[in-house]
């Protein structure tokens, strides 16, 4: 894994940054203990060293490319980590159980940045009843045409954008709403985008931009909205299915 060009101003590239330095830290630590233990020439400590440089292949490649195994993968590394460091301090090394425990704080960060809709979308596959989808029917105007399209997932300053259309990432997008009776315009830019499978739309990664006292009303509005509208149609879906 070679250390790509980073702009740490971005909040994906801290995340790359973050899991990086998670492996260099353990291969540290994995070493370390390994000296101390004296288990360096057994074949168990070559199996496991080989182990860990593939989990880590998958794992950022996996981050790289935004698969939903990412998080599979976290789970299995953040239980490797705890069972490390408390192994280590139980036994007398706390300095590489220390390696370990920032390394797990890394890990969480990294997981809470890119839980963002911008990279990892809540979106409903399974659902194919429109009348219970989580999503709020939208316009989107791009270089000054509409399209229709659905908004899903609004958390943290983002949503989810399904659209048809194609559009490049750094687009900068406006989304046109009919919310309880008002009628407003958000300001958003396309920050990520996944291809579609057969017969579905894109899905957009969007942040929302232009964050003047209106815009922030207005976005708080339609939060507000999409997770009531949410509560109410995961109530009507399980009532309907009761009867």
């Amino acid at each position: 894994m070679l250390l790509p060009s980073l702009n740490l101003q971005r909040s994906y590239d801290k995340v790359k940054f973050f899991t990086i330095l998670q492996f260099v830290l353990v291969l540290i630590a994995f070493f370390s203990e390994a000296f101390l233990t004296r288990s360096m020439f057994y074949f168990s400590f070559i199996f496991q060293t080989i182990l860990l440089l593939a989990v880590y292949n998958f794992y950022y490649n996996a981050l790289s490319n935004l698969y939903y195994s990412y998080w599979n993968l976290s789970l299995i590394v953040a239980i490797y980590y705890l069972v490390s460091l408390i192994r280590n301090f139980a036994v007398g090394f706390p300095m590489i159980g220390v390696l370990f425990a920032i390394s797990l704080c890394l890990l969480v960060t990294a997981c809470y940045i890119v839980s963002s809709p911008l990279y990892f979308p809540r979106v409903h596959w399974w659902e194919y009843d429109f009348r219970f989808r989580a999503d709020i029917r939208c316009w989107v105007e791009i270089d000054g045409q509409q399209y229709l399209g659905r908004l899903s997932d609004l958390r943290r300053g983002a949503a989810c954008l399904e659209l048809f259309q194609h559009t490049p990432v750094k687009q900068p997008v406006q989304i046109h709403l009919d919310v309880l009776n008002q009628n407003f315009t958000l300001h958003a830019e396309v920050r990520s985008k996944r291809e579609p499978i057969i017969g579905r739309s894109i899905i957009y990664g969007i942040k929302f931009v232009n964050f003047d006292l209106e815009q922030k009303q207005r976005l708080k509005l339609l939060t507000n909205y999409w997770r009531e509208s949410k509560k109410i149609k995961i109530r009507n879906k399980f009532a309907s299915t009761q009867k």
